[in-house]
């Protein structure tokens, strides 16, 4: 990629420094990461080849990988769409196309049924649904998935974590191969961080308060598509009853082969669905 075509920028949001990449030159795609408490690095290189037709935007949420923490710890689903405003505006953006994956399919959402004006289309992928439901089942689902063997490991970390002797990333590496759908998969997956303060802080958030229910008409005008991998622990046809039901127009598409990862696992099928998506009026 071109130095000119690339840059690293913090910028100041709502008190906070954000850290944001922009790669490539075009229409502009803002990307929005999952954890909660990821960061944009999950993202790439995967992504890279969109960079050749469209600007890509790709910030570290609050607290998140290089943007500042909260100073209170404080952090919620709502300051977080105020985040993503707050950034539309610092650079110039008339309406955006979204691209958000996991807990960043939620925010997505929750941005455009704040701010349906400016929103231009939205991708989600490894999504959750429009309420807390989702979210719910996918921690029961996953728990399912988990071997006796890990659920005990995970046990005694937990522990260790609680007295300081282990941390988050711990836990995940015994996780991570319940996300995708082969484990050679993990080869590709660039290494990042999680902040365990954002995760529970927003997990609980979502729990309580995340229900689009009433406000899913706010996205009539607004072309989404949805890719779910075949075997993401929220299955295709898990996503038609807790988002497809709610918003019918909103396209729904298998990714084969596939877990929750699909820009980690299937990033050929992804940016090209991303391309044709972002690049033509067919969903308007």
């Amino acid at each position: 990629m071109d130095n000119e075509l690339k840059s690293l920028i913090s910028v100041n949001i709502d008190g906070l420094k954000l850290h944001i990449n922009i790669i490539g030159d075009g229409e502009a795609i803002v990307f929005l990461h999952g954890g909660p408490g990821s960061e944009h690095q999950f993202f790439l290189p995967h992504v890279l080849p969109l960079a050749q037709k469209f600007k890509l935007v790709l910030y570290d949420q609050r607290g998140c990988g290089k943007s500042e923490h909260a100073k209170n710890n404080k952090y919620s689903m709502k300051d977080e769409v105020k985040t993503l405003e707050l950034l539309r505006k610092e650079l110039k953006l008339e309406k955006m196309n979204l691209f958000g994956e996991s807990w960043g399919s939620m925010l997505a959402l929750l941005y455009a049924t704040t701010y349906p004006e400016r929103v231009n289309k939205i991708l989600l992928t490894a999504a959750i649904g429009v309420t807390e439901k989702g979210y719910k089942i996918f921690e029961k689902e996953l728990f399912k998935k988990i071997s006796l063997k890990d659920k005990i490991k995970l046990f005694k970390l937990d522990k260790k974590v609680k007295k300081g002797s282990g941390t988050y990333e711990d836990i995940l590496n015994i996780l991570d191969p319940y996300y995708v759908f082969s484990s050679d998969s993990l080869n590709r997956k660039e290494k990042s961080s999680i902040n365990s303060i954002v995760n529970k802080l927003i997990a609980d958030d979502i729990k309580k308060n995340y229900n689009l229910e009433n406000k899913v008409h706010k996205l009539s005008t607004i072309p989404i598509l949805v890719a779910q991998g075949s075997h993401d622990i929220l299955t295709p046809a898990k996503i038609n009853e807790l988002i497809i039901k709610y918003i019918p127009h909103a396209k729904l598409t298998e990714i084969k082969n596939c877990g929750h990862w699909t820009v980690v696992e299937k990033p050929g099928k992804m940016n090209m669905l991303a391309e044709n998506f972002f690049n033509s009026n067919l969903f308007n």
